[in-house]
């Protein structure tokens, strides 16, 4: 049987219906898929007033150190004196994310969300180790100020935020030990097609 351009595409079209839909989801229990997008079961549109801000985000990052990160809601409605308050939803474009105590936790798209008890407050910190390299990365955040009835109501607002750091230039060594696996992988590929193609020409 010959494969022509429409078996090709057919093929295409049946992968493409397989692959899981990635859909934002958000509760007081987290958020995922929601960083760029935004919470917009809260309201169709940002609030106005509202900030989710990052501190202690480097400008330049060293590669492979860690960094303490907090994130934290400004504006929007008042402080409920119980119930809940807010939440958000961190995503870095490399590195590694972490929580640094029980009011956050990671989910395995690898963003960082707020736990169910995190969502009575209204800043959390957590923890990014920066990758092995000198890439820009990209962090999106979304944040969700609530007003503590438990509804999706119009008393609720939330907020978008992107930001970037880049990596301090590494020197040719470390840029060599950095690939040194891919290196040695070609290799050990490479070694056995050459020895073969020499003794095929013989």
């Amino acid at each position: 049987m010959r494969f022509t351009f429409r078996h090709v595409l057919l093929l295409v079209a049946i992968v493409a219906l397989l692959m899981p839909v990635m859909e934002g989801t958000a509760s007081s229990h987290g958020m995922e898929g929601l960083s760029e997008a935004g919470c917009t079961c809260h309201g169709e549109n940002p609030g106005e007033g509202v900030e989710v801000v990052i501190e202690g985000l480097p400008t330049t990052y060293t590669a492979g150190q860690s960094y303490e990160l907090e994130v934290s809601l400004r504006g929007g409605p008042a402080a409920a004196t119980q119930g809940h308050q807010g939440g958000f939803n961190l995503k870095a474009s490399s590195g590694t994310l972490a929580p640094l105590d029980a009011s956050t936790h990671v989910i395995k798209s690898g963003e960082i969300t707020h736990e169910h008890s995190g969502a009575n407050q209204r800043s959390w910190t957590v923890v990014w180790e920066a990758p092995l390299d000198d890439k820009t990365v990209k962090f999106t955040v979304a944040g969700n100020v609530v007003d503590g009835d438990h509804e999706p109501t119009d008393g609720d607002d939330w907020a978008l935020a992107s930001y970037t750091a880049s990596g301090e230039p590494l020197a040719f060594g470390e840029r060599v030990m950095l690939h040194l696996p891919k290196i040695v992988a070609g290799l050990l590929f490479a070694v056995p097609l050459v020895y073969l193609w020499n003794n095929n020409r013989g």
